[in-house]
């Protein structure tokens, strides 16, 4: 999987996901939606065929915000990956 950084302003962030379906951009999306300091956040492909998935992010500090939900995701896929290791 490849991240490129798109959009990178002080109140906006946009990512663009290569290499992978939709999970993990969702996932990153569902953690943000929780967030209350997220003003918006939403996953748009622009083509169904040829389009690459990105993740748009309006925010104060939104790189921290982005990294914040990382962490917690993983967190969240550890919590599962233990479970069904028992």
């Amino acid at each position: 999987m490849k991240v490129d950084i798109i959009e990178d302003e002080p109140k906006s962030l946009i990512l663009e996901f290569d290499g992978t379906d939709r999970g993990v951009a969702e996932l990153l999306k569902g953690v943000l939606m929780q967030d209350k300091d997220v003003d918006f956040v939403s996953v748009v492909k622009e083509h169904p065929e040829i389009g690459k998935l990105r993740l748009v992010l309006k925010a104060e500090k939104p790189r921290a915000l982005v990294v914040k939900a990382a962490e917690e995701a993983e967190k969240m896929l550890d919590q599962v990956s233990s479970k069904l290791k028992k």
